[in-house]
Formats: structure tokens, sequence, C-alpha cells
């Protein structure tokens, strides 16, 4: 049982270390370091179904690419190499095309960090990041990745990266929780990857802690989760802190660019929709402990 255990926390570290700049920037190097340990990862035939088409002209461009991506069955987002290489092209041609005109069409997507729409639940839905596509592809011993959330507090300063990890058989079901704090970033200022913040639209992101959380073992619901939880170590003084740029946002939809260009479609859901995020208390418990 011990050994299992410990094969499933490295699971979960693979998973968080991907987790961790995903969505705010990379940890590839862990990655590849973990996957090698972890032994040979399974790349299951994607299976998906697509969304109806929207064929109605006054449909708005965040309907519209919403009804490019398709579902996945397990309910991991979309990415550029999960589905058809022709879907792909056509969600990141539309998006590109959406970043385009959005300050000259959409007046509300200028100074997103400034935005009251930028808090809220949000689900990933679609990606091309490394990281993403990692998990997305299949993950050691068979397990695969199911919902993320990425919740947003501005007036609080937080944010949380949250990932569901099953697996066909039961072996285990655990998740994987990167809490961290998010402020403005200074206009002009330069990211971990030395691209200049032009359009005030950028989240500067520090991690405070990760949480691995076991909560089922061969099928059964564990009456109390197996819980581990690590402190990531603080940047030095003077170092470009990850961060990401909002590029397009609205009531439903947020576009947002990894420091290295790579893309992520999120959808806005209530919180009944994302069960997975930590309630206030629950996330003033963990930081307090830590």
């Amino acid at each position: 049982m011990r050994f299992i255990l410990v094969l499933l926390f490295g699971l979960a570290c693979l998973a968080s270390g991907l987790q961790l700049q995903n969505m705010f920037g990379s940890r590839r190097d862990f990655a590849a370091a973990m996957g090698t340990v972890a032994g040979t990862i399974v790349s299951p035939e994607a299976s998906l179904s697509l969304l109806p088409q929207r064929n109605d002209e006054t449909a708005s461009p965040s309907s519209e690419l919403l009804s490019l991506i398709p579902t996945m069955d397990s309910g991991a987002p979309a990415t550029d190499r999960t589905i058809p290489t022709e879907i792909s092209t056509a969600i990141e041609r539309f998006v590109a095309t959406m970043e385009k005109t959005a300050k000259l069409r959409y007046s509300n997507n200028k100074n997103n960090i400034e935005s009251p729409l930028l808090s809220g639940s949000w689900r990933l839905l679609y990606s091309n990041a490394p990281e993403i596509v990692s998990l997305a592809r299949g993950l050691p011993l068979g397990f695969h990745l199911g919902p993320t959330y990425q919740p947003l507090d501005t007036a609080n300063g937080f944010f949380e990266n949250t990932a569901r990890l099953d697996h066909p058989y039961h072996l285990a079901a655990l998740r994987t929780i990167v809490v961290g704090s998010i402020a403005p970033a200074e206009k002009g200022s330069l990211n971990a990857a030395g691209v200049v913040n032009d359009r005030n639209n950028r989240v500067e992101v520090r991690f405070e802690v990760i949480v691995f959380e076991i909560d089922e073992v061969f099928g059964r619901r564990l009456t109390k989760p197996i819980r581990k939880t690590l402190v990531p170590s603080k940047p030095s003084g003077g170092t470009a802190l990850p961060g990401n740029d909002q590029t397009y946002l609205d009531e439903n939809l947020r576009i947002v660019r990894g420091g290295d260009g790579s893309l992520f479609v999120f959808s806005r859901e209530s919180s009944a929709q994302s069960p997975m995020t930590l309630s206030a208390k629950e996330r003033a418990d963990l930081l307090g402990s830590v």
C-alpha cells in the first residue's frame, strides 16, 4: 500500500509540476524528469464529441469560438494534439482574429486586469501549451486528466489551478490544487520570458501552496482523504514573476496568453458547476497551515 501511495503522489507531483505554470509560465524540465521516473506515459486515442456549429450571423465572437471547441469525454480541456488538426487550426485562427480586433471593436478588452469581469470561476476548454498537452494526452499508470478549473478573485488577490485525475479501472482518484496570489503587473514591465506588458492586461502570479489529495483507492472513497502539502520556493529578489496576458475578456469567455505565447481559452462557470474549488474557509485554513 505504501508503494502505491508513493506512486500516486509521484503522479500528483507530475501533474502539479506541469500545472504550476501551465496557465502562468513552465516546469518542463521537472515534468520530463518525473515522466522518466514514473514510467511510460500512455497516449490514448482521444474520444470527443463536437458541439453544433452556429450559423447565426448575429452570434457574438465568443459564442462562435465556444461552438468550435470540442467537448472531451473525460472533461479534460481539448488541445491541439488531442483533436483533429483542422479543428485546432480553426480555433487558433479565430482566437488570433479576436485578439487583433479586440481593442478596436470591443472596448471592454482594454485594461482587462481592472475589469470586474476577470473575477469568477473559469474552466479551461482549450490550450496548446505543452504542459497541458502532456497531461491531456495521458498520464503514467493509465490515469487521465479530468475537468480543470481556475477560480480568480481579484478583489482578494488569489487564484487556484485545480485539476481532477481519474483512472479507468478505479485504481485511485485524486486532485491537485495550486493556490497562489495575483496582482496587476506594472505597465511596460517584463515577464519571466522577457515580453513587455504593453497593453496593461498582465497578471503577475506568486505560487503559495500545492496540494495533492487522494480521495479514492481501489474504487472505495476514503473517509478522510490523504493529503500532502508542499510550499514552492519563492523567487529571489529582482526576478521577474510568472505572468499571463488577458487578451480577451467578456461575460462568458476569457482568452489568455502565457509568457511563451501559449494559448488558454476559458469559459465562465458558476461555483455550483465547479465543485472542486475550495471554499473561502478551506483556502484560509490551507494557507494558514503552511
